[in-house]
């Protein structure tokens, strides 16, 4: 692991930088032309600063390059009677590019992204994930559940 890579949380410094590693993310056969980056990278900053703390956003941030992200989805559920703040959590969107991948940067986002929402008093974790990736979360202690449905 590179001495000089840090894992720390986002700014919305980070958003045009974010915003590139986004668009790798979702289209990755696909390079953007400079105003539809630019497009993007202020849509992007917006709505971090429209989240505030219900995303979390943590980086690799390689000799000030960022190479990897990991977002978590904050959300508060319904209260109960006498547990009146119940947070939970969904991780998204993690990702290292390619070249940096196989290292550990996966798995240090991932945790720094779990010691946010412990941090953040979130009760459970969620993730929606391709089943090639799903040993890695579980290295990481997440598990499987089957009572999982959507529409």
């Amino acid at each position: 692991m590179p001495s000089h890579l840090v894992i720390r949380t986002a700014t919305l410094a980070d958003a045009p930088a974010l915003s590139a590693l986004r668009w790798r993310w979702a289209q990755p056969s696909r390079t953007p032309g400079e105003g539809e980056a630019r497009e993007f990278a202020a849509a992007l900053e917006g709505w971090m600063r429209a989240q505030g703390d219900r995303s979390v956003c943590q980086v690799a941030d390689l000799d000030g390059d960022l190479v990897g992200m990991a977002w978590l989805a904050v959300f508060e559920r319904v209260p109960n009677p006498g547990d009146t703040v119940r947070r939970n959590g969904d991780v998204q969107s993690v990702f290292v590019v390619p070249e940096h991948q196989g290292r550990g940067i996966g798995r240090r986002l991932v945790e720094a992204l779990c010691a946010a929402a412990d941090d953040l008093g979130v009760r459970k974790l969620t993730l929606d994930s391709r089943e090639a990736v799903m040993p890695f979360y579980e290295r990481l202690g997440f598990s499987t559940r089957t009572t999982l449905m959507q529409r």
